[in-house]
């Protein structure tokens, strides 16, 4: 076989690698947009029954060294998507949604020491929680101490991407596995109508099978 002879079986090895490479990501895409559908229809219509239902909400949101925040009442949420071009045609790119929880008191602390104080803001700032300040003077005035009012209130945010390289639909957001951010990496195959539901269980603070799917590194 001569030289020309070998670089044809070589070219014809790429050709038939990308023709295979692009018959599995046109594979991937079509799965994955067929799940990002189903999860949008189903989340929308789950947030609705939210709505009417108005459930409370078990999870022990703890905020370290502050406190907790434990069956807090849904109060509102909302969902959209957006779409990308892949091609000449329209698929979803993400899911974005959110469900707040709270109820009508606070938490409320306080620290005398600026240290301390300095630690209370930096953990909620972190968790990105809202709060008030408001200095407590002595008697006879001057600063006594500082008191952190922390409403009683959790937004849970979520965006669900399309990952169609590698054939999987990645959950991004804070405040729904626990308090803080968290990932989820779920192989779009997986994505059934009892899949949904554990998706549901973990919304509203019920043991999930989701947990499984955490990503490694968080």
């Amino acid at each position: 076989m001569g030289l020309l002879d070998d670089l044809k079986k070589q070219a014809d090895m790429v050709k038939s690698q990308q023709l295979s490479q692009q018959s599995m990501l046109q594979e991937s895409i079509k799965l994955v947009e067929a799940r990002m559908h189903q999860t949008f229809l189903y989340l929308n219509d789950l947030l609705k029954q939210l709505a009417v239902l108005r459930p409370t909400n078990p999870t022990a949101y703890s905020i370290p060294g502050i406190g907790d925040f434990q069956n807090l009442g849904f109060a509102e949420s909302f969902i959209d998507y957006r779409k990308k071009k892949i091609g000449d045609k329209d698929y979803y790119d993400f899911i974005t949604f959110f469900i707040r929880w709270t109820l009508p008191t606070s938490l409320v602390l306080e620290r005398d020491m600026p240290a301390t104080m300095q630690k209370v803001r930096d953990v909620l700032w972190n968790y990105g929680l809202k709060f008030t300040e408001e200095e407590v003077k002595k008697p006879g005035g001057g600063f006594h101490k500082m008191k952190f009012t922390v409403p009683a209130t959790i937004t849970c945010d979520i965006t669900v991407a399309a990952d169609y390289e590698n054939c999987r639909l990645v959950v991004k957001g804070k405040h729904f596995l626990r308090l803080g951010a968290d990932e989820l990496r779920i192989p779009a195959g997986d994505i059934n109508e009892a899949l949904l539901e554990e998706f549901a269980k973990m919304l509203i603070g019920q043991p999930s099978v989701l947990r499984k799917y955490r990503a490694a590194t968080l």
